[in-house]
Parts: C-alpha cells; structure tokens; sequence
C-alpha cells in the first residue's frame, strides 16, 4: 500500500490527512485545514497544499476516500485517482476508534452539526450506529 488520503468537506472546512506505508506500519500525515466557501475550490485547494506540502506525487497516492456534506459535489474522480465515497457517520466512528485506540466507544462529533456515534470492532470489520 502507498499513500490512502482522507478528505472531509465539511460546510466551512475542508479536513485532509494521510496515511503512508513504511516499513509495514501505516503513518499518519499531519492533517491540515482549508477554508473555501466552494466545496470544490476546498476540496481542489487542500488536495493541492496537502500534496505539495508533504512531497506526494499522484503515482504514489492508491485512493483519496472522502466524506462530509461537501463531497457530493465531486462529480469526477480528483486527478484519475481511485476516488471513493465513506458516509460520514462511519467515518466519525472509525476515526473515534483510531484516535482513541479503543475496540468499542461512543464518539460524539460536535461541529455543524452533532453527531453521536456508537461503534465496535468486530473481527475485522466495524459496526458503526448513530444514535
């Protein structure tokens, strides 16, 4: 596996970070903010900064996968990647487990919305329900 870029277009900020393989871990890439009042003028914007700012080249990136309200409006795969749509109540649930490092928890996403999420590991797959 090369680089998976995530992107969350959210209705004023547009989330981006990363994850690389070295070594056989996974290392995450700092995340980074842009604000745009267009979703794809955000999406295109932090894609671009993100991209240049850590050295990646589109031939070492596998697939950008996007979330939030503002990734509807992408129509086109960004670039020719493998481009990839994650509801945004897995994606708050995934990322609670990850940055908790937890099996099972209940995240709450409080932004423009509030979100609360309830997820589990379950073998190798998550479950993930709002509530």
């Amino acid at each position: 596996m090369g680089t998976v870029i995530g992107i969350d277009v959210g209705g004023s900020t547009t989330k981006i970070v990363g994850f690389r393989a070295e070594n056989g871990q996974n290392v995450l890439i700092e995340p980074q903010l842009v604000r745009a009042n267009d979703p794809i003028t955000s999406i295109y914007g932090a894609f671009g900064k993100f991209t240049s700012e850590n050295g990646l080249t589109l031939d070492k990136i596998d697939r950008v996968m996007m979330t939030g309200v503002g990734s509807s409006f992408v129509k086109t795969p960004i670039y020719d990647l493998d481009c990839r749509a994650v509801p945004e109540f897995s994606s708050i649930g995934l990322g609670g487990l990850y940055l908790s490092g937890l099996d099972e928890a209940i995240v709450v996403s409080m932004g423009t919305g509030t979100a609360i999420i309830h997820a589990k590991k379950e073998g190798d797959k998550t479950a993930v329900n709002y509530l």
